[in-house]
């Protein structure tokens, strides 16, 4: 093969088992067709560098067999010759590789080869060959042809937000006349773009709708991921490095699984000893679990199998370092929510609250509110600070540097609720006055259903009775709960058990009033047989005897009704001021229910007398309250009148019943008022939101 200094095919050679025939063409080929001719040739004999060489090495030899052959090329000639095989390679080839890629011969070489070097799009090539006519007939009979060619426009595309982008993904094939989708071409896609080229000039649209397609998407990304694995020497490493990557990624998968169910239900992780496989020891709820979905998963029990006891040094990632890993990722990754809600919705407010732990170390709760685009209210717990002290001026540092921490502006702090400790709820110096001195917009709303306890502890606490029968109820509970034999005679007598007090939680108290009333005939039962059983010992006989006499009283019973009902009625009122969803309004009508509530109780005190005195109706004699009349030491000048004095009902009724009802009536005043202030503040939004649910009942009157 031979060709000129411009690169122009005019003859050429045959090679065959060593022998060499030249042959020139009569002319010398300079147009299209010659050039197209030229690449054929040039595809089909020279198909690669080691083909090439060989040509030149044949045709050495030749000249060595022919040196005084006329039709023998000189020197020069010969290196024409190489120059012009040279700029054909360089018009042909784009790095020793044909760029038309209608002269493509599909196999998986080639698809490496285009996957990792690429293709040349011929942008720049001659578009005369994408000549196509297109026919156009008018009404009258008459007809008329145009012709439409490619232009460097196809190459791109404009996005929906304007901007402009090269379609690099098409081919122009100089030998077709035709653009090829080369991702659709190499891996078979069977549309038009891969099977002989696109070249309907006249409608475009028609590559919008290909490259929009899902099966182009599909060979784009084919091709990107061969490209991918073919780039790298350490091809058989890499795959190696993928399979053990994806073998850890599943295990970690189910071990992230285990560790999200159990923290979201407050369950604990770690047991006293940490060992799969064992079935004495305590292992805890994490390897509990993850032997659990192990009887299910081939998977994860052939790896525990393997790795369930490796020890330390050797990778299982089924240790608890693992899922304290998970636990403290997954707790950053919620906090990391929570404050990106918070910045989103611009104002919130806080909720402090210290309580100690197991190990009476005292913990500051931090809980952030705020209220979601849709109007739900959201409460969210922070974290613990340590050590933050109880005076108002380390707690106020506390709380401003959990605010700096998380990057939260102060100034876009609305609330503030804590309980009513002066430390934090004091109006001078207090935690809620320092804060407000800093942002005067944060308004201090005490804890409602914390300041509902303090009404119910002050009135539990105000008179003797009151406190003589909460100290009844709980001995009763330990006198049984300390023998099992007790405590199964008395569950011989009563289908339910005693319940036991708390100092802060007052759904206890409810259920230990409530157990009681509903137990009493049984716990009267089991008393008697405990005073009168010789087997037991002194001690318990006469503790028995002395609770038998306590609950025997006409006052005991009557505290029994009149708690019951009172402490049923906070409880139920205190489980909806703990609502998150509860709004200030709601608070307010809560306190003035409870309020009108408590006036009612205090007319009810010959109901309450009627229903104490029906649990001795089985008895011989139903007693009376105790008349303790407390004597008075007399000056010398008066005299010795006795003056007006109460019977034992009246006495009880106005140094018992009246002071307990009063003081409820007195506290729930006070805790209320500090609501009624705020409420007043914004009262104009209750009134615009009673003002549209009113235009709306309006509006459907009318239709």
């Amino acid at each position: 093969m031979w060709a000129n200094e411009d690169g122009c095919f005019v003859g050429g050679l045959y090679s065959n088992y060593g022998t060499v025939t030249f042959y020139r063409k009569s002319r010398c080929l300079r147009d299209t067709k010659a050039l197209t001719l030229g690449q054929k040739i040039l595809a089909n004999y020279v198909c690669s560098l080691t083909t090439f060489l060989t040509v030149l090495m044949e045709m050495s030899l030749s000249l060595a067999q022919h040196e005084t052959n006329k039709t023998i090329l000189s020197v020069s000639n010969w290196i024409r010759t190489i120059k012009g095989i040279q700029l054909i390679c360089k018009r042909l080839f784009k790095d020793g590789f044909n760029s038309d890629s209608g002269l493509w011969n599909l196999d998986e070489k080639t698809r490496d080869y285009i996957c990792r070097n690429g293709f040349s799009q011929n942008i720049n090539a001659d578009f005369t060959h994408s000549k196509k006519e297109y026919l156009i007939v008018h009404k009258s009979g008459g007809h008329r042809t145009f012709n439409r060619y490619l232009n460097k426009d196809w190459f791109k595309t404009v996005l929906v937000n304007g901007e402009t982008c090269q379609r690099d993904y098409l081919s122009y094939s100089e030998t077709n006349g035709s653009v090829y989708c080369i991702p659709c071409y190499l891996f078979e896609n069977q549309t038009v773009f891969s099977k002989k080229g696109f070249s309907n000039w006249k409608y475009p649209e028609k590559l919008k709708k290909h490259e929009n397609s899902e099966a182009h998407k599909i060979c784009v990304y084919k091709m990107k991921q061969r490209a991918t694995d073919l780039g790298r020497i350490d091809t058989t490493i890499t795959l190696q490095l993928k399979i053990e990557t994806n073998y850890w990624i599943n295990v970690l998968t189910r071990v992230c699984s285990v560790v999200k169910s159990l923290a979201s239900h407050g369950l604990p992780f770690r047991g006293t000893e940490e060992k799969y496989g064992s079935s004495v020891a305590n292992s805890g709820n994490f390897i509990m679990a993850m032997e659990l979905v192990a009887e299910y998963d081939p998977f994860l029990s052939q790896h525990i199998s393997k790795y369930g006891n490796p020890g330390k040094g050797n990778t299982s990632y089924l240790s608890f370092y693992t899922y304290e890993q998970f636990i403290s990722i997954m707790s950053e990754k919620v906090l990391e929510t929570i404050i990106k809600e918070v910045k989103a919705v611009t104002y919130f407010s806080i909720s402090i609250d210290s309580t100690p732990d197991i190990t009476h170390i005292d913990q500051l709760s931090f809980i952030i509110r705020y209220v979601l685009p849709n109007g739900e209210p959201v409460e969210c717990f922070i974290g613990f600070i340590d050590d933050a002290g109880h005076k108002a001026e380390s707690l106020t540092e506390a709380i401003f540097s959990i605010l700096k921490k998380y990057d939260l502006n102060v100034c876009f702090l609305r609330g503030q609720s804590y309980d009513n400790a002066k430390n934090m709820s004091g109006i001078y110096s207090g935690v809620q006055a320092r804060i407000k001195d800093v942002i005067s917009l944060a308004d201090f709303v005490p804890c409602s259903a914390h300041s509902l306890n303090l009404v119910g502890m002050c009135a539990a606490s105000c008179c003797e009775e009151a406190n003589n029968f909460f100290s009844f109820t709980q001995n009763l509970y330990v006198y049984f709960s300390s023998s099992t034999y007790r405590w199964s005679l008395l569950k011989k007598y009563n289908n339910s058990t005693l319940k036991s007090l708390s100092d802060t939680r007052w759904s206890a108290r409810d259920d230990a009033c409530h157990s009681l009333k509903t137990n009493w005939a049984g716990v009267k039962k089991a008393l008697l047989d405990l005073k009168h059983d010789k087997l037991q010992k002194p001690l318990t006989r006469s503790e028995a005897e002395g609770l038998l006499r306590q609950l025997s009283r006409l006052e005991t019973s009557f505290m029994t009704e009149f708690w019951n009902d009172v402490l049923h009625t906070f409880n139920k009122t205190s489980k909806l001021l703990q609502s998150v969803q509860i709004d200030l309004s709601t608070v307010v009508e809560l306190y003035n229910s409870l309020f009108s509530y408590v006036k009612s109780v205090r007319e009810m005190f010959q109901t309450y007398y009627d229903a104490a005195k029906e649990k001795f109706i089985d008895c011989n004699k139903i007693p009376e309250f105790e008349n303790k009349q407390r004597k008075r030491k007399k000056h010398f000048d008066e005299s010795n009148d006795p003056g007006h004095t109460f019977d034992s009902q009246n006495n009880f009724k106005i140094n018992t019943f009246y002071v307990i009802c009063d003081n409820l009536t007195v506290e729930l005043n006070k805790r209320k008022s500090a609501y009624d202030s705020i409420i007043s503040k914004y009262s104009f939004i209750l009134k615009i939101y009673e003002l549209e649910i009113l235009q709306k009942s309006v509006k459907m009157q009318k239709n």
